[in-house]
Formats: C-alpha cells, structure tokens, sequence
C-alpha cells in the first residue's frame, strides 16, 4: 500500500513513524516527499497504525497522485530539498511550469484546502531544512543562505527567528547542548 504521510516533513516526524513501523514489525521504504510504501498492510492494521500517529499530528492517507494540494507541497519540498542544484527561479514560477497551472490557481486551490499560503508553506519548509542543515551537515549560514536561494545571512536570519524565536546559531546551540546530554 502507498501511503503519504501528512505532517510537517520533519526529521522529527519521519523518525516518529520509522520508530512505529519498527515496532509493528512492517516492512516499509520511504520516498520521495513524504511517501510511504508499507508491504502487507491490512485494512485494520492501516487505522490502527493512523490512530497512533494522531496523537503526534501525523496523518498517513493512500496516496493520491492527482491530489493538486499534495503536488505543490511535494513540488515546494522538492524545490527547497535541491540545494545547490536548485533552480534559479522563484517559486511561482517553479510551480506553474511544473504543475501546468497559473500561479494563481495553484494558490487559491492552496490556501482553500490548507487555511495558508504557498508562500508561507515555503518558508515553514526552508526553516525546516535550515534546522536540518544546522544540525546534521555542519554548513555555515552563509552556505545555508546561498544553497536555499536567501538575498543574505541576515534576511536568512531574520526570518528563522521570526519562525522560531530563536536565532540559527542559538537554536544550533541549543541542539549541541541536547546530543552531549542524551
């Protein structure tokens, strides 16, 4: 069964299904964007499994490639995923080449199914991704900046604190502090 996995596409919540899917003992592999394959999963097997992972705000539903909602996030995680292999073009224009549909539509389809914007959806992406290259690839900001497209450090910045209420570098402190604990 193909299943996508309804979250923020989080190391957090990846890991919080991974460990799940340990546990149950299934046999499973991950995709690209937030899909899920589980081998030999049965209808009782799949509600349980969803009502366990309720409780940590993750969905997982068969997957549905037609869905235009999960075209964009999976085109927008894509986007911001590529790094230095990203393409020099802003998001509007990403989506609408790759999805065929004017920018427009694509954002009112958007923010009717999800209560948010494309853009804002984007940046709740790009700070996910910084937090994962702060902690996981040792990159300085100014890397960071330049590999997700950002005009400067401080705008990079400035806009992870606005998101989180913590400067990169604090937040990356922070992270250190909690593996030397652990």
């Amino acid at each position: 069964m193909k299943l996508s996995i309804h979250s923020s596409p989080s190391i957090t919540g990846k890991v919080v299904v991974e460990d799940l899917l340990k546990v149950k003992g299934l046999e499973y592999e991950f995709g690209d964007f937030g899909t899920l394959s589980i081998r030999k999963l049965d209808a009782e097997q799949y509600a349980q499994l969803n009502a366990e992972l309720s409780r940590y705000a993750i969905d997982l539903t068969e997957d549905v490639p037609n869905d235009l909602v999960e075209q964009i996030k999976r085109a927008v995680v894509e986007m911001v995923n590529k790094g230095e292999d990203r393409p020099n073009i802003n998001i509007s224009d990403y989506l609408s080449k790759k999805l065929n549909y004017s920018y427009g539509y694509l954002t009112a389809v958007f923010s009717e199914t999800t209560y948010t914007s494309i853009a804002h959806f984007t940046i709740m992406q790009k700070i996910e991704r910084i937090k994962d290259m702060l902690i996981n690839e040792n990159l300085t900001l100014t890397e960071i900046s330049y590999q997700l497209g950002y005009s400067s450090v401080a705008y990079l910045s400035n806009q992870f604190k606005a998101m989180t209420g913590l400067t990169p570098t604090k937040f990356k402190e922070i992270m250190l502090q909690k593996r030397k604990s652990q």
